[in-house]
């Protein structure tokens, strides 16, 4: 199992040893440019070896299996709205993935409205204006189209 680490704005990580908990922080700068996800091994001074994950996310991302609703209408185009079930898979501060069951009509760069409830004790529910960022066959990565300023909800279901 790997070690997830997470970047510093300024392109530096504290690695810990799994074994010993000595720390030690490392310019990651040529890691950070790769577009690729960064898995590395780390030696500790004390010879433990161990698998490392550079997570270069800004915000911290929860996985979710929770389900939902999308509505989209594209404007100008004469297609009727579209309204699909979908699963949130995983949930940050900023945004969301998505997973569909059919093939969508939208496409990267379309506005959207998702609904779904989070499985904390209040089975909070969300409504989101999001735009889609990426697809990959039936899964979308979605942002927040307004700004969170202060989700408290959210916030809170994140963090806990």
């Amino acid at each position: 199992m790997s070690v997830k680490i997470y970047v510093n704005e300024d392109d530096t990580a504290t690695f810990i040893c799994p074994e010993c908990q000595k720390t030690v922080v490392k310019n990651l700068t040529q890691y950070i440019r790769q577009k690729k996800a960064c898995r590395l091994k780390a030696r500790c001074s004390c010879g433990h070896a161990y698998a490392v994950f550079l997570e270069k996310r800004k915000k911290f991302r929860k996985s979710a299996n929770l389900p939902g609703t999308y509505k989209f209408s594209a404007l100008n185009s004469g297609t009727e709205e579209q309204v699909g079930s979908m699963a949130v898979k995983d949930i940050s501060y900023t945004g969301l993935r998505i997973k569909l069951q059919v093939k969508p009509q939208f496409k990267v760069g379309d506005t959207l409205f998702v609904e779904f409830r989070l499985d904390d004790a209040n089975r909070s529910q969300i409504r989101k204006k999001v735009v889609v960022k990426n697809m990959e066959d039936l899964s979308a990565g979605l942002a927040y189209s307004d700004p969170q300023n202060h989700d408290s909800v959210l916030g809170f279901y994140l963090f806990n």
